[in-house]
């Protein structure tokens, strides 16, 4: 498996989560698999929405330990709306120099 389809979230962003809680539903090659938490804290900020992929070892969502650390988690993820900021635009490519006179 190199990517994972995010089926469904169980949690949405701020919810308390509990370790061994399920909180995603992740579709691979071969079946749907429920995801579970290894920590207890809060859902903080989901990376990629339902219906997205991502490759195997990227974040998805941020855990925060604590409310106090909700915030910084949201920020971490994009702003905690399901979906990832949209990368800067690339800066246009040089204009050419003139060539010199013989």
């Amino acid at each position: 498996m190199t990517e994972g389809k995010i089926v469904s979230w169980l949690k949405a962003a701020g919810d308390k989560i509990n370790k061994g809680e399920s909180i995603v539903v992740v579709e691979s090659d071969k079946a749907d698999m429920d995801v579970e938490t290894f920590y207890d804290g809060f859902l903080g900020g989901i990376v990629v929405p339902d219906g997205e992929s991502a490759a195997v070892g990227e974040p998805i969502a941020y855990i925060a330990e604590t409310e106090a650390e909700l915030e910084e988690a949201k920020t971490k993820a994009g702003g905690g709306g399901g979906s990832a900021p949209a990368p800067a635009a690339a800066a246009p490519p040089p204009e050419p120099e003139p060539a010199a006179a013989p």
